[in-house]
C-alpha cells in the first residue's frame, strides 16, 4: 500500500524553461538560498496556468503530493489572489476536452477546405485562363535588378 503525503511550499517562481514535452519551473522556497527545478508535463502546465505563464517573482504556494514512487505538483496558487471555485466554472471541463481533441482543432485542414471551396467558385473560360497564364509567365521572365548596397559595416561601395 502506497502512503501519500501532501506538502505545501511557499516561495517564488524565478524562472521558466519551455520545451515541447515538459515545462521546468525554477522555484525558490521562502527562506532558502537555493532553488529547485519543478518539472511538469506540458498538458499539466496548461491546467495549472490556464491564463498563461505565471508572473515571475510573485509569491506562490506549491502543493506537492508525494507517494512512495514519485512527487507530483497538485496545484500552484497565489495566496493573496482571488479564489474561484471550480464548480463555478463548468466550462473548464469542456475546454480541457477541446484541447485534447486535436482533430477538431486542426486549423490547417479547415483552411484547405476553405481554399478548395474558393477555388470551386471561380468561373473562368479557357481563354481567360490562358491569358492569365501568359501574363504570369511574362511576369516571371522579367528579371529583377539586384541592388548592390555595399558593405554595411564600412559603408563603402554600393550603387545608387
Amino acid at each position: 500500500m502506497s502512503q501519500e503525503n501532501v506538502k505545501e511550499l511557499t516561495g517564488y517562481i524565478t524562472g521558466l524553461t519551455k520545451s515541447p514535452k515538459v515545462m521546468i519551473l525554477s522555484f525558490q522556497e521562502q527562506g532558502q538560498q537555493s532553488a529547485m527545478a519543478l518539472t511538469l508535463e506540458t498538458n499539466r502546465y496548461h491546467e495549472l496556468f490556464p491564463a498563461g505563464d505565471p508572473i515571475l517573482g510573485l509569491e506562490v504556494v506549491v502543493v506537492l503530493k508525494q507517494t512512495s514512487q514519485k512527487m507530483q505538483i497538485e496545484a500552484i496558487y497565489n495566496p493573496e489572489g482571488d479564489f474561484i471555485a471550480a464548480d463555478e466554472l463548468p466550462e473548464i471541463g469542456q475546454l480541457n476536452h477541446q484541447l485534447d481533441d486535436s482533430k477538431e482543432s486542426d486549423l490547417y485542414a479547415a483552411l484547405m477546405v476553405d481554399r478548395q471551396k474558393a477555388i470551386d467558385k471561380i468561373e473562368a473560360s479557357s481563354s481567360e485562363l490562358e491569358r492569365l497564364a501568359q501574363e504570369h509567365d511574362a511576369d516571371n521572365e522579367t528579371k529583377v535588378a539586384s541592388i548592390d548596397y555595399g558593405d554595411p559595416v564600412s559603408d563603402q561601395g554600393g550603387q545608387e
